[in-house]
């Protein structure tokens, strides 16, 4: 119940983001495509003809298209010149011009070199799921007009997503494989693509009937019709477009595609008759039709996806090699980052309670740590305090210390203060003395034989003797643990801890692997990140200057 409160909260932050969108001045950067489709659909089917006139004439190119159409044989065989496009309405039929200007539309859209190569393949989708149902439909001597336009119109949420939400929209494509596509969408958006299309287009003026189409197909009706033309129409749009998202899907091969065809098929029941014989016509068609766009209206032919999916399809043939690779290298990529993300989450996690409850994990906070600061100095420029600040605190975490430092050798051979997290640590900054490999104390051993020191309990023996006075003075000991950072073959830093109280500190096999691990991530930050040089001035001593 929360998850769908959360749904609920995510859908309607969506949809009122966009519609603000859409009202205020964003709308006038908006692309062409979804400002027209919005209004042809805004009232779909109860538009005068003027004012569809009016809306396919904001569109100079798409006007001057639907006028040439209108002066072809196939669609003109009198012959009477066409000028307007409300002659080209009495000529061709009010249905076949809305078609045709939202053909062209997203024609354009799936070609447009100006747009991103996502709102090309959502342009281009919105396309193939209009004419493979227009087939169909048209092989039933139904109303292949309405029902392009009702497909097409249930692709109107995809549009606005990759228009104005991309990368919203690829966090929630990147989740496919991992939670399947309706609940992806939900995770990231709180309702799908066809379910904000509805959303929008539910306030405009577009008959209930046409409202219907964009639902989502009640299990039962899709096996047994009503022979209700508006029950018809709905299954025949939601179907194009479960055809179009398996001939989009670029890691199904030739006949994993025909295989997932016939499944859904089964889904449909018998009783439509849609056999995969008609899929593929369908297909074909969907194809022809596009390519035909292409070639009569000369349009720009910037590349997309999703038709070159589709042609593989009406070929028969394997998606792309290059396509293929990019999806699945994309939706590695995406699921490392989330596995990155989630260990991050859940070491944070492990953090508080074990701060809060005194339980020690040590290997194992320490292991996710390892992989946040794999993640952290993988990019080009790491930021060291985010580092030293992750390494420092898994260290006292894991290991129940009181105080964790990071020293930091400089170009001099002094190990400086680098960070420090702790009750000591604010106090020991600026207490800590030089410190080297010459030091006679447990840090100069540590770093002349760069080893690891662990003293576990100060108290026994002469051991106490060994450790710096500055640091008896500013913390009272129980366990001292000095961890050697190395780069080559020159102890380069120091990660050293303190326990005050409880039980003397002890390390098992897995931790003090961790601990070397947690050490090589710190080196490797630092190799991307060196030490500024020494300033060299170019005076001369001032004797030297007055001789000369």
């Amino acid at each position: 119940m929360e998850s769908d409160a959360e749904n609920a909260k995510q859908a309607n932050h969506t949809v009122e983001r966009l519609r603000t969108l859409m009202q205020t001045s964003a709308f006038v950067g908006m692309p062409e495509i979804v400002k027209l489709i919005q209004g042809l659909s805004a009232r779909a089917f109860s538009i005068t003809i003027d004012e569809l006139a009016e809306i396919i004439e904001q569109d100079v190119s798409v006007t001057a298209r639907v006028i040439g159409s209108a002066n072809t044989v196939g669609y003109n065989p009198t012959g009477t010149p066409v000028y307007t496009i409300s002659q080209s309405i009495q000529i061709m039929g009010f249905e076949r011009v809305r078609t045709l200007a939202m053909s062209m539309l997203l024609a354009d859209g799936a070609s447009a070199p100006s747009v991103t190569m996502d709102q090309r393949d959502a342009a281009a989708f919105a396309l193939s799921a209009g004419l493979v149902a227009q087939n169909i439909m048209e092989t039933r001597f139904g109303d292949s007009e309405r029902a392009f336009i009702c497909t097409s119109l249930r692709c109107y949420g995809r549009l606005l997503m990759t228009a104005f939400m991309n990368d919203e929209y690829r966090e929630a494509q990147n989740l496919f494989d991992e939670m399947g596509e309706d609940p992806a969408y939900r995770e990231v958006f709180g309702l799908t693509p066809i379910e904000l299309s509805l959303a929008l287009l539910q306030s405009t003026l577009m008959p209930k009937d046409i409202l219907r189409s964009l639902q989502r197909v009640p299990p039962l009706l899709a096996h047994v019709p009503t022979n209700k033309p508006d029950d018809d129409l709905m299954v025949l749009a939601d179907f194009s477009v479960k055809v179009c998202d398996l001939a989009t899907d670029a890691t199904s091969d030739a006949s994993q595609f025909k295989l997932k065809i016939n499944t859904l098929l089964r889904g449909y029941g018998d009783s439509y008759r849609f056999d995969r014989d008609k899929v593929q016509d369908a297909v074909r068609f969907a194809v022809a039709r596009y390519n035909n766009f292409g070639e009569m209206y000369k349009l720009k032919r910037a590349p997309n996806n999703t038709m070159r999916l589709m042609i593989a399809r009406a070929e028969e043939q394997d998606p792309p090699e290059d396509i293929e690779l990019a999806y699945v290298a994309s939706r590695h990529r995406a699921a490392e980052r989330r596995r990155e993300r989630k260990n991050v989450e859940d070491l944070a996690a492990r953090k508080a309670e074990a701060i809060k409850t005194g339980r020690r994990i040590d290997a194992e906070i320490l292991q996710e740590s390892v992989k946040t600061l794999s993640v952290m100095v993988g990019v080009e420029d790491p930021d060291l305090e985010i580092v030293h600040k992750e390494a420092a605190t898994a260290l006292v975490t894991a290991l129940t210390l009181d105080s964790g430092i990071i020293l930091r050798r400089d170009n001099d051979g002094v190990f400086k203060y680098a960070y420090g997290t702790g009750q000591a640590a604010g106090g020991l900054r600026s207490a800590i003395e030089q410190i080297g490999p010459a030091s006679r104390d447990v840090f100069g051993i540590s770093i002349s034989r760069a080893e690891d020191v662990l003293v576990s309990d100060v108290r026994r023996g002469t051991i106490l003797r060994y450790v710096p006075v500055w640091l008896k003075l500013n913390s009272a000991i129980m366990s001292l643990l000095i961890l050697p950072i190395i780069e080559g073959n020159v102890v380069s830093g120091l990660l050293f801890g303190m326990r005050c109280r409880g039980d003397p500190l002890t390390l098992d096999g897995a931790t003090v692997q961790a601990l070397r691990e947690l050490r090589l991530r710190i080196t490797s930050a630092w190799r991307k990140v060196p030490l500024p040089p020494p300033v060299v001035t170019d005076k001369k001593p001032v004797a030297e200057n007055a001789s000369a």
